[in-house]
């Protein structure tokens, strides 16, 4: 019992040591220009919104609504953004994945309004990767993890390309 009681007072003086070690949404590794964002460390471009939504300037927002998009149809509409616009693999969507404290796990000042992809399951976002046969791995912004989801289910979109 008694080295229950000690073990327990250790981890609650080293939780707040732990809390140190979050990351802070810091937009000086973007370079950002209207509705994209140049990552400086990665070398891609990506839109700053999801798509169905649009990047309004005055406000530094995204405004509309997110569509949730298949795995086909989340290629058709990368297809449709213009030359070089595509869906993110695993690898590219997750230079986005902070380890913040508290709020949304991406930048939210260079990616606004992330939560307004929130269908009742968090903010999901497909990757190209596939998990198993018609199985895709997608990244859930608010909370911070990865799974995978069938190709024909709806989520998210954030394209990329390079510049």
């Amino acid at each position: 019992m008694r080295f229950a009681v000690s073990a327990m007072a250790l981890c609650l003086f080293l939780a707040p040591a732990v809390a140190v070690a979050c990351q802070q949404p810091d937009k000086a590794g973007f370079v950002l220009k209207g509705d994209t964002a140049l990552d400086k460390r990665s070398g891609l471009l990506w839109k700053r919104c999801a798509v169905g939504m649009s990047f309004d300037a005055a406000s530094t927002s995204c405004t509309g609504e997110p569509e949730a998009l298949n795995q086909k149809t989340a290629a058709e509409a990368a297809a449709k953004a213009g030359e070089g616009w595509r869906v993110p693999s695993g690898p590219e969507l997750e230079t986005l994945m902070l380890d913040t404290c508290s709020g949304p796990k991406i930048n939210s000042t260079v990616f606004p309004n992330i939560a307004a992809s929130d269908q009742g399951e968090g903010a999901k976002f497909w990757t190209t990767n596939e998990a198993m046969p018609d199985m895709f791995y997608f990244f859930e912004f608010l909370e911070g993890y990865a799974d995978a989801h069938s190709s024909g289910y709806g989520l998210s979109v954030l394209l990329v390309r390079k510049p």
